[in-house]
C-alpha cells in the first residue's frame, strides 16, 4: 500500500469514526433535551440543523415561520454560532423573544461543530412581558405557540448547559478511540456517569410537573371557549386543585368599583357558595393581593405573619394564597389547602402557581370583560323602572318571531296594554307612588304569561306582550285572565295606603296574511287598543277592519 493510499484509508477511517460519534451524539442529544427541559440543536459548519431540534420551545417554532420575527430569530441564533466559534468556549445569551439559550463550540475530527440549547424563560415576569410585546403574534392569541414553553430558573439553565457541554466533550474526544480493540473495553467517566444518574433523579419530578403544565395548558384553551362565567371559575379553580393536590380552594376576584374580592367560586367546603366579601388589604387573601405578594404557610400554629387563628374548620395547617395580578392590575387571589397527601405546601407548590397565574389571570380578565359586555347590554335592552325589556328589544323579537311564522307557518299574536287614566294616579297619588303602579303592574304580567311569551314596556303606561305560537282566540283569554288578575289586586302607596282599583285596556292583533311585518301587527292592535277605549275601557278587543 502507498503512503497515499494509506493516507485515504486513514482519512475515510476517521470519517466513518466521525459519522458513527455524530449518530450517537444525536440520541444521547435527545436524552439531554427530554431530561433537562430544554431545547437542543447541532449545527454545521454551514449554520443547518443536523437532524432535528430536540425539545423545541412552541415559542421558536412559531416564530421561525413568521415573516415579521423570523429574521429576528436568524440573526439571534446566527450570532451565537458566530460567537461560540470566535469565543472557542460556552457563551449564554437572550434572544429578542426573552428566551434564555446557550451555544458551545465542539469538534470531530476536522469538523466544528455548535450546539445551541436552552430557550427558557428564567422568570415568569419575562413570559409576561412576552405576552404583551408578542400579542400580534396569531400564534400567541390561538395558544398555539404556548404548548412547549420551558421555564428554568437561572441555576437549573446554567447546570444544564454544564451538562451538555460536558457530555458533548467528553462523547466527542473518546469519538477516534472507537476503533480500538475491544479488550480495552469502554471508558466511562464516572463522574459523568454520576452527574448524569444526579440529573435524571432531581428531573424525573421536574418531568412530572412539565407534563402536568401541558396539560394544563390545553385544558385553558378549552375553558378559554366559555363564556359562562360561573362554569369558566368553577373549571379552573377545580384544575388547580387537581394540580397541587388540594381538596378545598377558593377563587376571588377584584371588584375594582368597591374594591373588594368576591368568591366566584370553591371547592371542598363544608357549605354551599355563599356571598362572600373581603375589602382589599383585609385578611389573608386581602393582604395578600394589596400586597402583591404570595403567601406560604407550612403550620398555621407556627407561623409569624398570621397573628389570628383562620375562620372556619381546616383539617390541615398549611396552605397557599396566591395573587393573581394582570401586569400592574390587581385581578384576585386563588386559595388552596388541605392537601391530599398531608404533605405542607412549599416552594415547589409556589412555582407551579407563578408559571400558571398569568394564564389564569388573562381568562379572568377576558371573562369578566364579557360579563361586563354581557351586563352593559342587558341595562341597553331593559327598562330602568320595571325591568322589562325596552321597546329596543321588543322590535328585535317581534322581527324574530314574525320571520318564524314565516318560515314555519305557525301563528302568532301581540296586545299593548294601557293603564287606564293612568295620569290620575300621577295627579292623586304622586309621581313616585304612579311609578309602583307600573312596577306591580309589569310584575303581574310577566308572572302571568308563558315562560317563551315575552312581555315588554312599550312606552309610557304601555306594555305589550308578543305570544309565539298562539291563536287569536287563545290571546284573547290570556287578555282576560290578565286584565282580571290586575283589576282584582291590591295596590298600596309607599305609605301603605290603598290606591284605586287599577284596570287595564287592550287590543290584540296576530300575524296574518294581510298583516305580515312587526309595524302591521303593532299597527293593529294599536287601533284595537282604541277600540277597546272607546268601548268604556276595562275591556279586551281584538282588532277588526271593519269596525
Amino acid at each position: 500500500m502507498t503512503r497515499e493510499s494509506a493516507k485515504l484509508t486513514v482519512a475515510a477511517r476517521d470519517e466513518s469514526v466521525s459519522d458513527n460519534a455524530l449518530v450517537v451524539w444525536l440520541r444521547l442529544q435527545r436524552s439531554l433535551a427530554e431530561k433537562n427541559g430544554v431545547a437542543l440543536v447541532t449545527l454545521s459548519q454551514d449554520g443547518a440543523a443536523i437532524g432535528r431540534i430536540e425539545n423545541d420551545n412552541s415559542i421558536c417554532k412559531a416564530m421561525r415561520v413568521a415573516p415579521d420575527y423570523a429574521p429576528l430569530c436568524q440573526a439571534d441564533c446566527g450570532n451565537a454560532y458566530d460567537q461560540a466559534l470566535a469565543s472557542g468556549e460556552l457563551t449564554q445569551y437572550t434572544c429578542h423573544a426573552g428566551l434564555h439559550c446557550f451555544a458551545m463550540p465542539v469538534s470531530i475530527g476536522k469538523r466544528q461543530l455548535v450546539i445551541l440549547g436552552g430557550r427558557a424563560f428564567i422568570s415568569t415576569a419575562e413570559y409576561m412581558r412576552f405576552l404583551r410585546d408578542y400579542d400580534d403574534l396569531p400564534a400567541v392569541n390561538s395558544g398555539e405557540c404556548l404548548k412547549n414553553v420551558k421555564f428554568l430558573d437561572a441555576r437549573d439553565l446554567k447546570q444544564a448547559a454544564e451538562l451538555v457541554e460536558s457530555t458533548a466533550s467528553y462523547h466527542f474526544h473518546n469519538a477516534p478511540r472507537a476503533e480500538a480493540p475491544a479488550a480495552a473495553g469502554p471508558q466511562t467517566s464516572p463522574e459523568l456517569l454520576d452527574a448524569h444518574l444526579e440529573i435524571i433523579r432531581l428531573t424525573d419530578q421536574l418531568e412530572t410537573r412539565k407534563r402536568a403544565i401541558g396539560q394544563f395548558y390545553n385544558f385553558l384553551r378549552g375553558v378559554a371557549a366559555s363564556l359562562d362565567s360561573g362554569k369558566v371559575y368553577q373549571s379552573v379553580l377545580a384544575k388547580f386543585s387537581e394540580m397541587l393536590k388540594a381538596e378545598r380552594s377558593s377563587l376571588m376576584i377584584l371588584n375594582e368599583e368597591s374594591n373588594e374580592l368576591a368568591l366566584e367560586a370553591a371547592l371542598g367546603a363544608e357549605h354551599t357558595l355563599m356571598p362572600v366579601r373581603i375589602k382589599l388589604g383585609e385578611g389573608v387573601a386581602g393582604s395578600v393581593l394589596a400586597s402583591g405578594l404570595p403567601l406560604v404557610v407550612r403550620d398555621v400554629e407556627t407561623d409569624a405573619r398570621l397573628p389570628q387563628a383562620r375562620a372556619g374548620h381546616y383539617r390541615s395547617k398549611s396552605f397557599i394564597s396566591f395573587p393573581i395580578t394582570l401586569g400592574s392590575r390587581k385581578v384576585g387571589v386563588i386559595n388552596l389547602t388541605e392537601r391530599r397527601d398531608g404533605l405542607p405546601y412549599d416552594n415547589e407548590d409556589l412555582s407551579i402557581l407563578e408559571l400558571m397565574s398569568p394564564h389564569l389571570a388573562l381568562i379572568i380578565d377576558r371573562t369578566e370583560w364579557h360579563r361586563k359586555a354581557e351586563a352593559y347590554q342587558r341595562m341597553s335592552l331593559t327598562d330602568p323602572l320595571t325591568g322589562l325589556p325596552n321597546r329596543r328589544y321588543l322590535s328585535d323579537r317581534l322581527f324574530e318571531e314574525v320571520e318564524r311564522s314565516k318560515r314555519y307557518d305557525t301563528p302568532l299574536s301581540f296586545m299593548i296594554i294601557d293603564v287606564d287614566h293612568f295620569k290620575s294616579y300621577n295627579d292623586l297619588y304622586g309621581h313616585t307612588n304612579a311609578d309602583l303602579v307600573l312596577i306591580q303592574t309589569a310584575q303581574l304580567l310577566r308572572s302571568l304569561v308563558r315562560a317563551i311569551d315575552m312581555s315588554a314596556r312599550f312606552a309610557g303606561d304601555e306594555f305589550c306582550i308578543i305570544l309565539p305560537e298562539t291563536e287569536p282566540e287563545t290571546a284573547v283569554r290570556v287578555a282576560e285572565r290578565l286584565r282580571a288578575a290586575v283589576s282584582e289586586t291590591v295596590y298600596c302607596a309607599e305609605s301603605g295606603e290603598r290606591m284605586g282599583r287599577v284596570t287595564l285596556s287592550i287590543g290584540v292583533s296576530s300575524f296574518s296574511p294581510a298583516r305580515q311585518s312587526p309595524l302591521a301587527i303593532i299597527e293593529a292592535a294599536d287601533r284595537a287598543l282604541y277600540q277597546a277605549k272607546m268601548r268604556g275601557r276595562n275591556c279586551v278587543a281584538v282588532y277588526d277592519a271593519a269596525d
